[in-house]
């Protein structure tokens, strides 16, 4: 099984997260899909499930990155 590519999206600016309140500790790659799912979440609908799942998504091929990167060292 060949491994699944990902691309992380654009980190967004300081005021963006500010404006947005991120929590620090998700100031990091995954920063816009979170910003996007509390823009839906903020819209007051319940389907949000695809907003959230890719928010995951991004926190799985970080956390696997970090992983490789610590069996680097």
């Amino acid at each position: 099984m060949a491994a699944e590519k990902y691309e992380f999206p654009p980190l967004p600016s300081q005021e963006e997260l500010d404006t947005h309140d991120v929590p620090f500790v998700h100031r990091d790659n995954c920063a816009a899909p979170l910003i996007e799912y509390y823009k839906c979440l903020n819209k007051g609908t319940s389907f949000c499930s695809a907003t959230k799942e890719e928010f995951f998504k991004c926190q799985y091929f970080a956390l696997k990155e970090r992983l490789a990167n610590h069996q680097k060292q």
